[in-house]
């Protein structure tokens, strides 16, 4: 799968942003798109910069996702 562009800033915790979007879409029972769904949320968490701070809003994600 290809990654998401964005115009990153910081990867700090990019990483630990896909893992855990990952696992929730899993557990939310998206197993076709969590991993899509993580790639969004570990790209949009590079444009800020820290670990927690810019970790992107379901909301945020899904805007891409369906855009």
């Amino acid at each position: 799968m290809p990654g998401h562009v964005v115009n990153a800033v910081d990867a700090t915790g990019a990483g630990d942003c896909f893992g855990g979007a990952f696992i929730a879409r899993i557990v939310a029972g998206d197993d076709p798109e969590a991993a899509r769904y993580a790639n969004v949320a570990a790209a949009l968490s590079t444009q800020g910069y820290g670990v927690v701070a810019p970790i992107p809003m379901r909301a945020a994600v899904e805007k891409i996702l369906t855009g």
